[in-house]
């Protein structure tokens, strides 16, 4: 299962270098992140990291608030038109979701595509019925 961290950011000068010095003194890795705006001065900082669960601890630990969730990681080829066939793929899947990001594993070879959808379980099945094949914490995560 591969999992997102994500954060209520507040959007004021140091607020996103705190969290990436706390990710920093933990030794954890961004592989992919997204931040969004929401209103008021807030924004979601969506990270992709090697490792969630200890990112997770080492921020709310730190008084920051966060949640650990569950994404879904395809993996698509990184050429022109890879993102347009994963997605002809994924809607012949019928599943559709709220945020996406992507990011690059082999320049010219393979990408990731990350999803969030509302029902995890559902999505995922459809998928897999599909033959779309949902990428392991090795490939999502950068694990060496």
């Amino acid at each position: 299962m591969a999992y997102e961290v994500s954060i209520f950011l507040e959007n004021k000068i140091g607020h996103f270098e705190r969290i990436t010095h706390i990710l920093k003194e933990n030794n954890i890795n961004i592989r992919s992140m997204a931040l969004n705006n929401t209103s008021n001065g807030w924004g979601i900082l969506d990270l992709l990291v090697n490792s969630p669960e200890k990112a997770y601890n080492a921020l709310a630990d730190k008084g920051v608030s966060v949640a650990l969730r569950e994404i879904i990681a395809l993996e698509m080829k990184d050429v022109t038109g890879g993102l347009d066939d994963l997605l002809l793929k994924v809607s012949k899947a019928n599943v559709n979701f709220d945020n996406a990001y992507g990011r690059i594993i082999q320049e010219n070879k393979a990408a990731i595509l990350v999803i969030d959808v509302q029902d995890v379980e559902d999505s995922k099945k459809k998928l897999q019925e599909a033959g779309i094949q949902m990428l392991d914490d090795k490939n999502v995560y950068g694990i060496e």
